[in-house]
C-alpha cells in the first residue's frame, strides 16, 4: 500500500489492563512522564480533531483572509429579489406607496410558499392576517404578493409604528393593502384583542392589512389571525429566480442549476437552507456565469460570501439600543461558542457560550455589567437555533470508548464557523481579545470535544495574525507544566496544525517547530513532538519523521551532567509516529521503523519500541472514525472493523505487507522493557479477538508469523498463560487454546 491521506490521528491513551480497556484510558506509554496527564477518551479525541480540521480559510474561502472584501456585482435590484425592505421608518403613521416596478418584479419572481392557498383565503375572509415566520425568510414578500392580488395592485407598507392602538380608520383608503412589520417586542405583546379591534378598522374601510413577525412557539395565543409562514422552496425559487434573469437569452437554466449542484461549494450553499435573497442572488450569479462573466470558481466564492453579510447582521445587533445589549452580547456568544463547538451537544455549546456571555458582559459599562442576572434570555431552542441559523441532528459521540446516541447542534451551513470567527477577528478587536482569554480558559476542560475543538479555533486566529497570536496565545501554552500542563501543551500543538492549513502559514508553523527542537526547553520540545502528529507532519513527511527522530532521542543530546528524566519526549514521539501511519502514510513509517530497528544506537531503538507500542495499542477506529466520517472510501476495510488492531486490519487490505509488520511486531516483543508495555497493549490484540471470530481468524493466521526461535514461542505462549490465569479479566479458554494451536503448529513445523 503506498501513503495517503486517507485516514485519521490519534491521540490515544494506555490501556488499564481490562478487556474493556477503553473505558478507563490514561496517557501512560511505554515511558511514562512525571506529570502522568490523563486524557480520559481518545476516541472522542478522534472525533473533536476531524470536526475541526474544516476551520480554515483554504480554498473558496480565502476571502475571510482579508477585512474587508469587494463584493462581486450581482445585480443592482437584487435587494428587491424576495426580501422586500420597507422604506419610512420614522414612525409618523404614514403609509407609503409600494412602487408598480417594485410589484411587477415579486409577481415574476415570487415563488409560493406552502399553504399559500390558504393563506390567501385566510386574507380574503378577515382582512386581517398575522404572517408568522422566521426573519429573513421571505414573509415580507409574501405579504406583498398576497395584497397584490386581492388590492388589485393598491398596496402600502407603514413605518414603524410604536402604537397599534393609533392605528384607526383616518390612516387607511379604501380597497388598499397595507403591510406592517412588527419589531420583537410588538410581536410579544400582541394580543387577540388588538388584532380583533385592527380587523374592525380594516373592515370597515374594506382595505386588507398583513401584519409580519415572529412568534414561534406562542403562535396559538392570537387565535385565527395568526398563520405560518414558512420559506419558499430553495430548488423552486433559484429556479425561477435563473429563468428570469436569462429570459432575453438561449440558456439551459436546468442544466445550469445541476451543475450548480455539482460544485461543493454551491451545493452546500443550495442545500443548508439558505434565506430567499441569498438564493436569488446565487441565481444572479449563475446567470453571470451563463453570460461568461464568471467563472464557477468565482460564482462558489460569491456565494461564500453572502454568509459574510449574514454575519455581519449579527454582529451589529451589539450596536442596538442600549437595554437590549445584554440579550444581543448572550445571543453573540451562543453563535461564537457554537462557531467553536459546531455539531456538538446543545448542552456543551450553551455551557460555553454562558461562560463566554459572562465574560463579556463583565467588560461592559453601567448598570447591565452589574445586574446581567436579571435579563430574560432563555436558553430554549426555539430562541437560540432560529436566530443563529441552526438546526439539531441525531447524532453520536463518544464517552469512555463507547457510542452514545445524542443530539447535536450545529448550523445549517457549515462554511458559517469560518465567516463568523474570521469576521470577530478582523472586524471587532475588543471582542476578540475576551475570546481569546476564553478559548485559553478552555484548554483546561476535561472534554476532548470542548479543548481540542477550542485548539483549532485557536489555530483559525493564528493563521489569521500568526506573530501576534503565536506570541502572545499559543507559546505560553506550550511550556505550560502543572496537572494540566501535558493537555495545555497539546491544545497548543493542535492549534500550531491547524494555524498550518492556511498554505501562507505551514512555512512559519513548521520553522517554529524547528526551533523549538533545537533551542526550546522539554515542555516546548515536547509540543513540537506532539504537533508533528497531526497534518502538519504529514505534509512534511520525510522533514516530519527527521524532527521526530531527533526529538525522540533527547539522550543524544544531553550531556552526562544533565541526567534529566525524559521519558516523555520518547513517549511523544513515538504516539506523533504511530499516527503518522494512521493517517496513511503507511510505506514510510513502516520503513523508517525497520531502519531504526537496525541501528546501533541505544536511543533510536528506543523510540522505535515507544513506536511500535503505540501502533501496537492503536485499533481500527484510529484509523476508520477519521476516514468514514469524511465520507471517504473504506481503502482499509476498516468500516466494520473498528476494534481490530489497527495493524490487523492493516494486513487485512494489503496482505502484501505481512512479512514487514511481523518483523517489527517481533522484534518489539522481544525487547527487555521494564515496564512490560509492549506486551501490556498485545494483550488488547487477544482481547479483541476474543470477542470478534473474524478477528481471532485473523490473530491466529498472523501469530505464526511472530515465531521464528524457541525465544519467540515462549514469550507468546507465556503471554497467553498470563491471560488465561488473570484474576480479574482472565481470556476464554476457546480463544487461549486457538492462540495456542495457532504458536504450537508453526513451531512443530519449524522444528522438523
Amino acid at each position: 500500500m503506498s501513503d495517503d491521506k486517507s485516514g485519521g490521528p490519534s491521540s490515544s491513551s494506555e490501556p488499564s489492563g481490562s478487556k474493556d480497556s477503553d473505558a478507563n484510558e490514561s496517557s501512560n506509554g511505554p515511558q511514562p512522564g512525571a506529570e502522568g496527564g490523563q486524557r480520559s477518551d481518545s476516541r472522542q479525541h478522534d472525533q473533536a480533531y476531524l470536526h475541526g480540521r474544516k476551520m480554515t480559510t483554504s480554498g473558496a474561502m480565502n476571502f475571510n483572509r482579508e477585512a474587508s472584501i469587494d463584493d462581486l456585482h450581482i445585480g443592482d435590484r437584487h435587494t428587491h429579489y424576495y426580501t422586500y425592505t420597507f422604506a419610512g421608518e420614522g414612525g409618523d403613521l404614514r403609509a407609503i406607496t409600494v412602487r408598480e416596478d417594485e410589484l411587477k418584479r415579486v409577481r415574476k419572481r415570487y415563488m409560493p410558499v406552502q399553504d399559500y392557498a390558504d393563506l390567501l383565503e385566510g386574507l380574503a375572509q378577515r382582512r386581517l392576517l398575522v404572517l408568522d415566520g422566521e426573519p429573513g425568510t421571505g414573509r415580507s414578500t409574501t405579504a406583498l404578493r398576497l395584497l397584490d392580488r386581492l388590492a388589485k395592485g393598491k398596496v402600502s407598507s407603514f413605518g414603524a409604528v410604536a402604537d397599534l392602538s393609533k392605528l384607526d380608520e383616518s390612516r387607511f383608503e379604501e380597497r388598499t393593502g397595507y403591510v406592517l412589520k412588527l419589531a420583537s417586542s410588538q410581536a410579544e405583546a400582541l394580543n387577540e384583542w388588538q388584532l380583533d379591534h385592527l380587523a374592525e378598522v380594516v373592515v370597515a374601510k374594506s382595505a386588507y392589512l398583513v401584519l409580519v413577525c415572529h412568534r414561534g412557539v406562542h403562535r396559538q395565543q392570537l387565535g385565527e389571525h395568526v398563520l405560518p409562514c414558512p420559506p419558499p422552496d430553495v430548488d423552486g425559487l433559484v429556479l425561477k429566480h435563473l429563468s428570469e434573469e436569462l429570459r432575453d437569452g438561449d440558456h439551459d437554466v436546468a442544466q445550469l442549476l445541476q451543475q450548480a449542484y455539482c460544485n461543493a461549494g454551491l451545493r452546500q450553499s443550495l442545500t443548508s437552507n439558505p434565506r430567499p435573497a441569498e438564493a436569488a442572488q446565487i441565481a444572479a450569479l449563475l446567470a453571470q456565469m451563463a453570460d461568461g462573466r464568471l467563472t464557477l470558481s468565482d460564482v462558489e466564492v460569491g456565494a461564500g460570501k453572502l454568509l459574510r453579510k449574514q454575519v455581519d447582521e449579527w454582529f451589529k445587533e451589539l450596536s442596538g439600543p442600549a437595554n437590549a445589549l445584554p440579550e444581543a452580547i448572550r445571543l453573540t456568544a451562543f453563535r461564537i461558542s457554537l462557531a467553536v463547538l459546531n455539531e456538538s451537544e446543545y448542552d456543551i455549546v450553551m455551557d460555553a457560550g454562558t461562560t463566554l456571555a459572562a465574560k463579556l458582559l463583565k467588560e461592559m459599562k453601567g448598570e447591565y455589567a452589574v445586574k446581567s442576572e436579571e435579563s430574560v434570555f432563555t436558553d430554549d431552542h426555539a430562541v437560540n437555533l432560529p436566530a443563529s441559523r441552526a438546526t439539531t441532528r441525531d447524532g453520536k459521540y463518544s464517552f469512555g470508548g463507547l457510542w452514545i446516541q445524542t443530539q447535536l447542534v450545529m448550523f445549517r451551513d457549515d462554511r458559517f464557523p469560518v465567516v463568523l470567527l474570521s469576521q470577530l477577528w478582523h472586524q471587532h478587536h475588543k471582542l476578540r481579545k475576551v475570546v481569546l482569554e476564553w478559548l485559553t480558559e478552555l484548554s483546561n476542560d476535561d472534554q476532548p470535544m470542548v479543548w481540542v475543538r477550542a485548539a483549532q479555533a485557536m489555530g483559525l486566529f493564528c493563521s489569521l495574525s500568526f506573530g501576534r497570536t503565536f506570541a502572545k496565545q499559543i507559546d505560553p501554552l506550550a511550556g505550560a507544566e502543572g496537572e494540566k500542563g501535558e493537555q495545555r501543551r497539546r491544545f497548543a500543538a493542535i492549534a500550531l496544525d491547524q494555524a498550518a492549513r492556511d498554505e501562507r502559514m505551514s512555512a512559519a508553523v513548521f520553522e517554529r517547530v524547528q526551533v523549538w527542537r533545537r533551542h526550546g526547553n522539554e515542555h516546548q520540545q515536547w509540543t513540537a513532538a506532539a504537533a508533528l502528529g497531526y497534518d502538519l507532519g504529514l505534509d512534511r513527511i520525510d522533514d516530519a519523521l527527521h524532527e521526530l527522530r531527533v526529538l525522540g532521542t533527547p539522550a543524544e543530546r544531553r550531556t552526562r551532567s544533565q541526567e534529566t528524566d525524559s521519558g516523555d519526549l520518547v513517549h511523544v514521539a513515538g504516539e506523533s509516529v504511530a499516527n503518522l501511519l494512521a493517517f496513511g502514510a503507511v510505506t514510510t513509517v513502516l520503513r523508517q521503523l525497520t531502519e531504526w530497528t537496525r541501528s546501533d544506537r541505544q536511543s533510536i531503538r528506543q523510540l522505535a519500541r515507544a513506536s511500535l507500542s503505540w501502533l501496537i495499542y492503536l485499533r481500527g477506529y484510529d484509523r476508520g472514525v477519521l476516514l468514514h466520517s469524511a465520507g471517504r472510501d473504506d481503502r482499509l476495510g476498516t468500516a466494520d472493523r473498528e476494534d481490530w488492531p489497527l495493524l490487523l486490519t492493516l494486513l487485512e487490505q494489503d496482505t502484501a505487507r505481512t512479512h514487514e509488520v511481523a518483523e517489527l511486531v517481533r522484534w518489539a516483543l522481544r525487547s527487555r522493557d521494564p515496564l512490560e508495555s509492549v506486551q501490556h497493549r498485545f494483550r488488547r490484540w487477544v482481547f479483541a479477538a476474543e470477542k470478534d471470530e473474524s478477528c481471532l481468524r485473523a490473530l491466529t493466521a498472523f501469530m505464526p508469523r511472530l515465531v521464528v526461535g524457541r525465544d519467540d514461542f515462549r514469550c507468546l505462549q507465556h503471554l497467553i498463560d498470563r491471560m488465561r490465569r488473570d484474576w480479574s479479566d482472565p481470556i476464554d479458554e476457546t480463544t487461549a487454546l486457538a492462540l495456542e494451536n495457532s504458536i504450537h503448529a508453526h513451531s512443530e513445523r519449524t522444528a522438523s
